[in-house]
């Protein structure tokens, strides 16, 4: 079975304050354990995020079947932190609206930021979960809506939205370049309605445009490909469907914009 996991945590343990905050020598160590997990649970590649800003500044390379994404800063020091990103050879920028508390006010600073990684062959990746004490002041689904309605720029929906799903489905049948990654919620909300409005989403995406993904360390490796197995059995997909979201989807999505 052929498998690329597109959302990884860089730091080890499910902590997001110490996962803000990592040493060059420890983010040298994690990158070199995450290729040796990942070698040894069959998984052919992943993307990383790496959610310190410090990272930007460090001389690290990355082992060559990790590809890394990065945060930057989303208000003034956005310009130089993306290009400290480009000359590092990252091609895709995390945006994490509740952390960064992304409100509407803020979204003109975020276009701003779009533009110039657009010139720069950049595609982002929006957190959009669907949650926190922040529920009403911050939203990754509208935000990467808003987005796309002033540049044309590739957007990842990390998480594909949760109880969002039908608004995430609905921006990737409408732009090319919107995708949807799987991490955490096939898990999170197993049990709920949720699950089945994905399985629609993702039949009426033809099972494109979708990137299998584990969220790993908040839900493990093999937790993670379990929960999409079984739900891929659960909703009867096809086996290319399966294969497609997987490995071939973010195979074709990393030739074409990465």
């Amino acid at each position: 079975m052929k498998i690329i996991d597109s959302h990884v945590h860089l730091y080890p343990e499910p902590d997001l304050e110490k996962e803000l905050h990592i040493s060059q020598k420890l983010v040298e160590r994690y990158l070199n354990r995450l290729s040796q997990k990942i070698t040894k649970e069959k998984i052919d590649e992943a993307m990383i995020y790496v959610l310190d800003r410090n990272f930007l500044s460090m001389k690290i390379s990355a082992p060559k079947n990790l590809i890394i994404s990065s945060t930057i800063g989303t208000k003034k020091n956005y310009a130089s932190d993306l290009e400290k990103a480009f000359n590092k050879g990252i091609k895709i920028i995390k945006i994490l609206p509740y952390e960064q508390k992304i409100i509407r006010e803020r979204y003109p600073q975020i276009i701003k930021m779009a533009k110039l990684a657009k010139k720069k062959k950049m595609a982002l990746s929006i957190c959009s979960t669907y949650g926190s004490k922040l529920l009403y002041d911050t939203n990754g689904v509208e935000l990467a809506a808003h987005v796309k309605s002033k540049v044309d720029i590739p957007i990842i929906l990390a998480h594909a939205g949760g109880p969002k799903i039908f608004e995430a489905m609905t921006l990737a049948l409408e732009y090319e370049n919107i995708f949807l990654d799987l991490s955490f919620s096939l898990k999170y909300w197993r049990g709920s309605s949720v699950i089945k409005d994905f399985a629609f989403a993702l039949k009426k995406l033809n099972y494109k445009k979708c990137f299998y993904g584990s969220d790993y360390p908040y839900v493990d490796f093999n937790e993670s490909l379990e929960y999409f197995l079984r739900f891929a059995k659960e909703y009867n997909f096809s086996k290319k469907g399966r294969y497609d979201m997987l490995y071939a989807n973010f195979k074709k999505f990393k030739r074409k914009y990465l």
